[in-house]
């Protein structure tokens, strides 16, 4: 399911954000990587090993921000896209964040300030 957010009522910007909760990790991770996965590999990305895992989807405690943080390492896939994908994090949440951090400025930028000691 593709999502459509309108960051303000007066803006016309729309982010699209691809809604995977109810869907099997296994089934998206091979989707994101562009390639069939081995069963062994996606127990892999998650750290566990095949019982682990199952025990793990059948108590609901696969999809957790901890092991989709690792499987996205493990795939070299982009972990806040993995959270957002299956709902632990809001898009908007991740839009106001990178809006409302500033840029560090360039050491070429940086002019030294006569009212301060020098270091």
């Amino acid at each position: 399911m593709v999502s459509h957010c309108c960051r303000t009522s007066t803006e016309l910007r729309y982010c699209l954000f691809v809604d995977d909760r109810d869907k099997d990790p296994a089934v998206v991770l091979p989707y994101l990587v562009g390639r069939p996965l081995a069963a062994t590999e996606v127990y892999e990305a998650f750290g566990y090993r095949k019982s682990a895992y199952y025990k793990a989807v059948r108590e609901g405690r696969l999809v957790t921000a901890d092991n989709l943080i690792r499987a996205g390492k493990y795939l070299e896939l982009n972990p806040i896209d993995l959270l957002v994908r299956f709902g632990l994090i809001d898009p908007e949440t991740v839009t106001e964040y990178l809006a409302s951090t500033r840029a560090l400025p360039r050491l070429r930028d940086l002019r030294p300030d006569p009212s301060k000691p020098p270091v």
